[in-house]
C-alpha cells in the first residue's frame, strides 16, 4: 500500500507541477499578445495569438476576467520586485519617491497596453492591482521611517500621506499615459522629476517649472523640516 501511495503521490506532484508551468506559459503567451494586439484584444483572439484554443484557457482561468487577474499578478510582481531595489538603493526621502515613480512610469510605457488590460479587468477589491498599491504604500512608509527615523510621522498620519501619494502618482502617470504624443506631453524623465516635485512639495499646478535632480535631493517634506 505505501508503494501505491507513494506512486500517486508522485503522480499528483508532477502533474502539479505540469499545470504550474502550463499556467506562466499561458500567462506569458497573453500578455504578449495584448503586448502586440493592444489591450481591446478578446480572449478568442488571444488564444488565436497564442496557438492554443479559449477552452485550453478556462482550464486554467475561469473567464476573461481571471487572465486580466492573472497577468495582472505577473505584471505588478516583477514591477514591484523593481521598485522596491529601486528604493533600497536611494540615499534620501525624496530619492526614493523619485526612484519610485520613475520606475512606476518605465513599466507603464514600456507595457501600456499590457497595463490598460490590467486595469480594466472588473473592479475586484482583492485585485492584483489593489494589492499592489497597498504594497507600494508599505513601501513607502517603510522608507520613509529608514531615512527619518525617530523624526518620522506618526503612522496614522503617514498611511494617510501614503495612500494620497500612491493615488496622485497612479492618476497622474496614467493622465500622462493617455495624453497624445503632441509637443506639450513631458517626456518620461520630465513626468518622472514633475510628480516627484508634486509628492515631495506639494501640488503646484500653476508652474511647469521642475528642479534639478540636486534641489530635489534637498528637499523635504513638510514633516521632515
Amino acid at each position: 500500500m505505501k508503494q501505491v501511495s507513494e506512486n500517486v503521490d508522485g503522480r499528483n506532484s508532477r502533474w502539479q507541477r505540469h499545470r504550474a508551468k502550463r499556467r506562466i506559459e499561458l500567462i506569458t503567451a497573453a500578455r504578449d499578445a495584448v503586448a502586440t494586439h493592444g489591450a481591446g484584444i478578446s480572449m478568442e483572439e488571444i488564444a488565436t495569438a497564442c496557438g492554443t484554443s479559449k477552452s485550453v484557457f478556462y482550464r486554467y482561468f475561469k473567464d476573461k476576467s481571471g487572465v486580466q487577474a492573472a497577468v495582472g499578478e505577473y505584471f505588478v510582481s516583477r514591477m514591484r520586485t523593481r521598485m522596491v531595489a529601486a528604493a533600497h538603493e536611494a540615499d534620501s526621502f525624496a530619492a526614493t519617491v523619485h526612484a519610485l515613480v520613475k520606475e512606476y512610469l518605465k513599466s507603464v510605457e514600456a507595457s501600456a497596453d499590457v497595463y490598460r488590460f490590467v486595469v480594466t479587468a472588473p473592479a475586484d477589491g482583492d485585485s492584483a492591482i489593489e494589492q499592489f498599491l497597498d504594497s507600494v504604500c508599505q513601501l513607502l512608509m517603510d522608507q520613509h521611517i529608514r531615512h527619518r527615523g525617530e523624526q518620522a510621522m506618526p503612522e496614522a498620519l503617514l498611511q494617510c500621506w501614503a495612500a494620497s501619494t500612491v493615488g496622485m502618482v497612479r492618476g497622474a502617470g496614467e493622465a500622462w499615459l493617455a495624453l497624445p504624443d503632441t509637443e506639450d506631453k513631458p517626456d518620461r524623465p520630465a513626468m518622472s522629476q514633475l510628480i516627484t516635485d508634486w509628492a515631495v512639495q506639494g501640488l503646484r499646478p500653476d508652474t511647469y517649472t521642475t528642479l534639478s535632480a540636486d534641489e530635489t535631493s534637498a528637499q523635504t517634506t513638510p514633516q521632515e523640516s
